[in-house]
């Protein structure tokens, strides 16, 4: 933008930055295994004894952050989950469905089902997988028709 105090110059930035976002943005499925890793990691670790859930917990949201820092790296931005208005629909029904896997993971615990970690955060996994693959279809569709 040269001249931010002309509202059509700062239109037409905006309308070119828009358009510029997201294109094809084809990322690799590199990076929805690794979310889906990250985010089983997290349901099954809440059956896990102490100290390995909160080892678990702790290493989940590491990941997090540093597969966000890698998506701002590769893509030059980042898009909150639940900021885009369609969006945002799919991103709290995803954070339900972990919740309560995880919630599955520690009924587990406490019922002494050893196995269920491990069926619960394969569920996290392919959950997060889906739900970032339709996350993401949906914000894509949202941004097209906001361009018009």
């Amino acid at each position: 933008m040269t001249d931010p105090s002309n509202p059509k110059d700062a239109l037409a930035a905006i309308q070119a930055a828009r358009a510029g976002v997201p294109g094809e943005m084809r990322y690799p499925p590199s990076y929805d295994l690794a979310y889906g890793l990250i985010c089983g990691l997290m349901v099954a670790g809440q059956g896990l004894p102490m100290p390995w859930s909160i080892l678990a917990f702790v290493v989940s949201l590491a990941g997090l952050a540093l597969i966000v820092r890698w998506w701002k790296s590769r893509v030059g931005w980042w898009v909150s989950g639940y900021s885009p208005k369609r969006a945002r629909w799919v991103a709290i029904g995803l954070a339900t469905v972990l919740i309560a896997l995880m919630g599955v993971s520690l009924w587990g615990k406490d019922s002494g089902i050893g196995w269920m970690p491990l069926a619960t955060g394969a569920a996290g996994c392919v959950a997060a997988i889906v739900g970032g693959r339709l996350w993401m279809h949906v914000w894509k569709r949202e941004l097209a028709e906001a361009r018009g």
